[in-house]
């Protein structure tokens, strides 16, 4: 009867425990935690700075994709030095950029330098004074 009742409740015990959890990358979240860093969203807070997230969608090289994304940062006006953040899966990016700027700019000569690529870049979320907002 006593192992009944230990049986019992390890089951009930052990239905409780959450099981691990895999993004899958379908949603804007999974692109944004694939490329969230603290300390560039910290450093970003305290200068007043925005992060952009950018998914990238279509049939491409990801390896390839990132390696001309981070060529092609330093060339896009206002992106902050060394703020850029890759991620192969789920495929996306952000940066810095500076508070003057406009994402919607920043994010259009990433894409005019990945035109052929075969890459669509959305933006999905703006950081600004530490609230994530979505773009329009």
């Amino acid at each position: 009867m006593m192992t009944r009742v230990c049986m019992l409740i390890a089951i009930v015990m052990t239905a409780g425990v959450p099981t691990a959890v895999h993004a899958c990358g379908a949603c804007v979240e999974d692109k944004v935690a694939a490329t969230y860093d603290h300390a560039v969203i910290h450093t970003a807070i305290a200068k007043r700075q925005q992060v952009v997230f950018v998914a990238v969608d279509g049939v491409v090289d990801v390896n390839k994709i990132g390696a001309r994304i981070s060529a092609a940062a330093p060339k896009v006006r206002g992106v902050v030095a060394g703020t850029l953040r890759t991620s192969v899966v789920p495929p996306a990016f952000s940066f810095g950029l500076e508070a003057a700027e406009n994402p919607e700019h920043a994010v259009a000569r990433f894409r005019k330098t990945l035109a052929d690529s075969g890459a669509r870049l959305t933006m999905v979320r703006i950081m600004r004074d530490d609230a994530l907002i979505e773009p329009h």
